[in-house]
């Protein structure tokens, strides 16, 4: 269980947390990206949106963070199914608040579930990482059967890292240490 008056910085400097939805609440997702938005340390957000609630916490944290002058990049996947209006207005205001959006890979559907939060620490940069794998949403997670993973992994940062440079044509794939992506790594 994770405490919910310690941050979850704090939390994840001395473990990882594993959450099984919708057993265990979504709340320390939403609060790790909350805190991110906040916090004086963290250089940059980077996360994948692919279905959201309607009043999204995580969209408003993102946006909060941007207009804090946090580097913030979101890939926002705008075929997801029944959900293309609203992901279309996300993107929309997600883009008014400064943060970079980012459309996925031409030709693919980008249904990755990952966030990334650079921090600065007396140890040097940390990389925070959230994967899951439902949507991104806290309404839908006390409903439906996924987990969340949030770690701050060097080699899975690292992998992260690749994703999102990958993912927004800034570099091409890079071989991952831990982490599969389609259609290069993962069909075999």
């Amino acid at each position: 269980s994770v405490d919910p008056h310690e941050s979850m910085f704090s939390i994840l400097s001395r473990r990882d947390v594993l959450i099984h939805h919708p057993y265990e609440s979504y709340s320390p997702v939403v609060r790790l990206v909350q805190e991110a938005a906040t916090d004086a340390d963290v250089l940059a957000i980077k996360m994948t949106l692919y279905r959201t609630s309607r009043q999204s916490p995580i969209v408003e944290a993102l946006c909060r963070a941007a207009l804090e002058g946090k580097y913030v990049t979101a890939v926002v996947e705008l075929k997801a199914r029944f959900d293309e209006h609203r992901n279309i207005l996300w993107a929309k205001q997600l883009e008014d608040a400064g943060v970079r959006v980012v459309h996925g890979v031409r030709g693919l559907k980008t249904h990755a579930k990952c966030c990334m939060i650079v921090r600065r620490e007396a140890s040097g940069i940390v990389r925070y990482l959230h994967f899951g794998t439902g949507n991104d949403n806290e309404v839908t997670a006390g409903l439906y059967a996924d987990v969340s993973f949030m770690t701050r992994n060097e080699e899975l940062g690292q992998d992260a890292t690749a994703f999102f440079n990958a993912a927004t044509g800034y570099s091409i794939q890079y071989p991952f240490a831990k982490l599969a992506m389609a259609p290069t790594g993962l069909r075999e």
